[in-house]
């Protein structure tokens, strides 16, 4: 009984702490809104109306988005959506997202927890450090209740793996670890994914100058892990190759943006708000400053701080980002994104330095405890503001109390200032289009015609008509009665792998100047069917994906009953 209770202690004390964190969120009971927020609802409001009419994939955007066939499910990763997409089958709108946002911070912190204990040979005490400090680190809370960036949310759970993976593969000449790492980053943010790989690239030059050569069998490990991430993850990139390259779409902007100087970094450090500038705070702020005179030189802690340094450097102005613009490194747009690989490095160190703190005629645990709860008040100070913002108090933070009427408006204007949203005008919010990511790989064409085709406007022989229409799952319905042969301009995307069916039949389309679908029609009434039809690749990249995963389930599986 003893034994298994020393086990299961740290994953208790992790899920009651995730609790603890969210519990002024759900007496609240309503968001204050900003940013990226109403990309990532509309998103997950498409994928819940898509499961309720029977559809588990969404291609296109149908109820969202301005109802005119958004493809951006197709280029950005929706899998770890599906939890808040099914907690709304069950409870109202707030709940669900914050019920969401708790299964976030367990998985965060299991994730952290069990892979520092294979980095550190099953220091629970340790592990447990690592872990709530990775959670409650300011620039997490930042991505999840603060500004909603799920997708980096999403990604920031597995960056522990990443890394424990590629230490595995260069230390420990194991690959499938670092394969599943990378593929949980492919299944959640792009972005991240590539950060990963410079991360990894890190790791290794950490192992070159170590050893001053990498064996053989090294190339062998990476190229096993290369091979498993490409059958676990390829379907995720086949509509990027059948719809995306060469077709002459949007897409975001490469650069750097929202540069932080050092000086800033520091202050906003010290504050510990749950910002993207100084994103480390201030415990982690201080192991930055002081853990160099506090970790073992001749440990593997030492390259682990460096890497720490590293990062942090990278997310400030000091790093010389201006002779990369024109690299490939300018797709990240923003340095601050480094934050969460900074944190990983510097936790662990933290983790260390409190796991071997002693005071003389105080118990172990008594301390240990007491590091535990100083976390729990550290956290509080995080979300200070951002509890304020919600509560509106003060009354200032505007409400959202009725639909947009009239021309496509924004849900927030460019100030970005937020609004209160509770379970009662929670599904006004998705008459506006997105302030950030609405446009985002459109075609070009539409883009430049953004007001016709947001606004929903056809044109017939060249008029203007406002068609009456309705959705299906993936599919948008055009009512059309012409009384004489018309050239049908409709606001619907056209993708390389959008299908037009005229009552029920499969006709030719073609591409508007507007980027948009395009039909000739003789004189009748006709229902206009746009949709999006998968290619046969992504199916089989599907398959193959499942079949790699039952696989190394019933590996692993053999394993433990071994």
């Amino acid at each position: 009984m003893y034994y298994k209770l020393k086990k299961t202690y740290p994953i208790l004390i992790i899920i009651t702490f995730s609790l603890l964190m969210l519990i002024p969120f759900f007496k609240i009971d309503q968001l204050g809104v900003h940013s990226d927020w109403s990309f990532h609802a509309a998103r997950v409001q498409q994928l819940y109306l898509n499961l309720t009419r029977g559809h588990l994939f969404t291609y296109i955007a149908t109820d969202t988005f301005s109802k005119v066939g958004n493809g951006n499910f197709l280029f950005y990763p929706t899998l770890f959506l599906y939890p808040w997409v099914f907690l709304k089958l069950f409870f109202a709108p707030i709940a669900s997202y914050l019920i969401y946002v708790w299964l976030l911070f367990v998985a965060t912190g299991l994730i952290a927890f069990f892979c520092m204990q294979s980095f550190d040979n099953r220091a629970t005490w340790q592990s447990l450090f690592f872990a709530l400090i990775y959670l409650i680190a300011p620039y997490h809370l930042y991505l999840t209740l603060n500004n909603y960036v799920l997708g980096e949310a999403q990604a920031y759970m597995f960056i522990p793996l990443v890394l424990l993976g590629m230490y595995n593969a260069i230390y420990r000449n194991s690959w499938v670890t670092l394969a599943i790492g990378m593929t949980m980053m492919a299944y959640t943010h792009y972005v991240s994914l590539f950060i990963s790989a410079e991360a990894c690239v890190a790791i290794l030059l950490c192992y070159l100058i170590q050893n001053r050569k990498i064996e053989l069998r090294k190339f062998v490990v990476l190229t096993k892990s290369i091979v498993l991430f490409i059958l676990l993850s390829s379907w995720q990139f086949v509509p990027l190759l059948t719809d995306y390259v060469h077709r002459n779409l949007v897409r975001p902007n490469p650069g750097f943006m929202l540069m932080q100087s050092v000086g800033d970094f520091f202050v906003s450090a010290i504050s510990n708000e749950a910002l993207n500038r100084g994103g480390i705070g201030l415990i982690l702020l201080f192991t930055l400053v002081f853990g160099w005179s506090l970790i073992n030189k001749n440990s593997k802690y030492m390259w682990v701080y460096l890497l720490g340094v590293l990062f942090t450097w990278m997310i400030t102005t000091a790093f010389p980002w201006q002779y990369f613009a024109k690299t490939p490194l300018a797709i990240i747009q923003f340095p601050y994104r480094y934050t969460g690989y900074a944190i990983v490095f510097l936790a662990i160190i933290l983790s260390k330095i409190l796991f071997t703190l002693q005071f003389d005629k105080v118990n172990k645990s008594v301390i240990n405890l007491g590091i535990v709860l100083i976390m729990l008040v550290l956290y509080t100070g995080s979300i200070y503001s951002i509890i304020a913002r919600n509560a509106n108090s003060t009354g200032t933070v505007p409400l959202l109390t009725s639909q947009r009427t009239g021309k496509y408006k924004t849900f927030r204007d460019a100030r970005d200032l937020p609004i209160i949203i509770n379970d009662s005008s929670y599904n006004k919010q998705f008459s506006y289009g997105a302030l950030y990511g609405e446009t985002d790989y459109m075609p070009k064409k539409a883009l430049a015609n953004e007001n016709s085709v947001l606004n929903r406007v056809s044109y017939i022989n060249g008029h203007k008509e406002l068609l009456r229409q309705y959705s299906k799952a993936n599919e948008i319905h055009y009512l059309v009665n012409t009384k004489r042969q018309s050239s049908i301009n409709l606001p619907a995307l056209q993708y390389h792998n959008t299908r037009v069916y005229v009552n029920n039949r499969l006709v030719d389309a073609q591409t508007s100047d507007r980027g948009t679908v395009l039909t000739n029609l003789p004189k009748g009434k006709y229902d206009i069917e746009v949709t999006y039809k998968p290619s046969m690749m992504i199916i089989v990249a599907r398959v193959i994906a499942a079949m790699s995963w039952i696989y190394i389930v019933f590996l692993w599986r053999i394993k433990l009953y071994n």
